[in-house]
């Protein structure tokens, strides 16, 4: 009966423990440069190179798209611990189709870590202006890191379209 009771405790302290234990580190922090020839098409962009930070429940992201002398960079922190509504430039997503942003000019987001911090899942909602009028447009975005930390897959699902969007980005060197 004793040894039953010792392992009881050491089972639950060990519960205890790692459920105070400090969460677990990212391997998505760093700077990747897009892999065109197995990511969908980036229409009107050529390069992309996407920057993440991270510090405690806020997700930093930097994006720079170019294609030629166009060049166009937005920044945006997310959170995990709550939504953000956050100004919105332009949507550089697929200018060519005629969709640009609308509505107040903002989109809200709200992140959320999934596999011990493998996987950033965001949500966004926002308003494009279309040829048809006001599209109200719910982005799901999913950035999951290799096991090896090398590759990055972006997936993207848009309630305006049936097919995701998919961009594989390999880490720069520091």
């Amino acid at each position: 009966m004793r040894s039953y009771l010792i392992l009881i405790s050491l089972l639950l302290g060990s519960l205890f423990a790692r459920a105070h234990a400090a969460p677990a580190e990212t391997l998505l922090a760093g700077t990747w440069h897009i892999d065109l020839a197995h990511s969908t098409e980036l229409s009107p962009w050529k390069d992309y190179t996407l920057t993440i930070s991270v510090d405690g429940d806020a997700i930093k992201i930097h994006r720079w798209l170019a294609w030629g002398r166009r060049e166009f960079s937005d920044e945006m922190i997310v959170r995990t611990d709550r939504a953000e509504k956050i100004p919105v430039e332009m949507w550089p997503d697929n200018r060519h189709l005629g969709a640009y942003i609308g509505g107040d000019r903002t989109k809200t987001v709200r992140a959320e870590w999934l596999d011990d911090k493998k996987v950033l899942r965001i949500f966004s909602d926002l308003v494009l202006d279309t040829q048809q009028g006001a599209r109200a447009v719910n982005i799901l975005s999913n950035y999951k890191v290799s096991s090896s930390g090398t590759m990055l897959t972006v997936t993207e699902l848009r309630s305006t379209r049936n097919r995701p969007t998919v961009y594989v980005f390999t880490r720069t060197k520091k």
